[in-house]
Formats: structure tokens, C-alpha cells, sequence
């Protein structure tokens, strides 16, 4: 029988949301100064930026949903509940390491292997969970993944990872 266990996380927008998002607007700005000199091109200017805020604004609502199958974990991003991207997959036998990630040897690799694996955040913005580091390998590279689990989540990854889990 599988196991299997969902998770949605709201997020912080990404940096580039926003400045996308303030690009958008100046453009619309731009074109509206220009109505006063050029009237054709400057229409097209705020039709353009209207345009492009319509579809980066999405990008201000953000939101990680993990999907976990026998201890493999599927990252998907959503925007605005309306997007949906399949983003990281980490299978179960590449994982090598899990721990709480305010533990001293996660904050301690974070630290000190910055330039040398992969380090990639999905928790959330509000601490609802327990933020765990997973350490994983594909061969080529080595990751660390920081997830927001909440109590279903944890007890799901202690149970299939065993040794390789420090939480007891």
C-alpha cells in the first residue's frame, strides 16, 4: 500500500514578482505621460503594460504544494491558485539526510557548503510546520531542500527514511 501525504505552503513573493509587477506599472506610467505628446504610440505603450501586469501580478501570490509518495517528494509552484509547476522531484533512495533545520549541523552546512551543493527554500512564510532539511544526491550535485512539514509530513518521512533521519 503506498503512502501518501499533501501539503499546500503560502510563500513569499519572489523578488523578481515584484519587480516585475513595478516594471509593469511604470510602463503603464510611461505610456500615460506620453499620451500628452505622442497619442498613437503612447495607447500602445499602456495597452502593452496593461498586458504584462495582468499576467505578472500572479506572481505576487505564491504557494509551494509538496506531494509525498513513499518518501518521495514532488515541489510544485502555484501562482495565484491559477498556475500550477512541477518544480523539484527527490526520490527516496537519493535522500541521504533529514533534520530540523534550526539543528546545529544543518545551520552549520548552510554556512559552510554554500558554493558547493544546491540549497533551495520552499517553506512558507508562516511558521505553521516544522522547517526540516532534507540532503539529497542525484550524482551530479548534492541539494539541500528546506520544507515546511507539518506533523502528517514528518511522521511520513520518519517512517520511510528510518536511519537516515536524525528526528527521533
Amino acid at each position: 500500500m503506498d503512502k501518501l501525504n499533501e501539503r499546500v505552503v503560502k510563500a513569499k513573493a519572489d523578488s523578481s514578482a515584484v519587480l516585475s509587477v513595478a516594471g509593469s506599472i511604470f510602463v503603464i506610467l510611461m505610456g500615460l505621460f506620453l499620451t500628452v505628446t505622442v497619442t498613437p504610440f503612447s495607447l500602445l505603450v499602456v495597452v502593452i503594460g496593461s498586458y504584462l501586469l495582468a499576467y505578472v501580478k500572479d506572481g505576487l501570490k505564491l504557494e509551494y504544494e509538496y506531494t509525498l509518495t513513499n518518501g518521495d517528494i514532488d515541489v510544485a509552484k502555484i501562482l495565484d491558485k491559477k498556475r500550477r509547476k512541477e518544480i523539484r522531484s527527490i526520490s527516496a533512495d537519493s535522500i541521504t539526510y533529514m533534520n530540523y533545520a534550526d539543528s546545529e549541523r544543518v545551520r552549520n552546512d548552510l554556512e559552510v557548503k554554500k558554493g558547493q551543493v544546491l540549497i533551495r527554500d520552499y517553506s512558507g512564510v508562516a511558521e505553521d510546520g516544522k522547517l526540516v532539511a532534507i540532503y539529497s544526491s542525484d550524482g551530479n550535485r548534492d541539494a539541500i531542500d528546506i520544507f515546511s512539514f507539518d506533523e502528517k509530513c514528518l511522521n511520513h518521512m520518519k517512517d520511510v527514511l528510518k536511519m537516515k533521519s536524525a528526528i527521533k
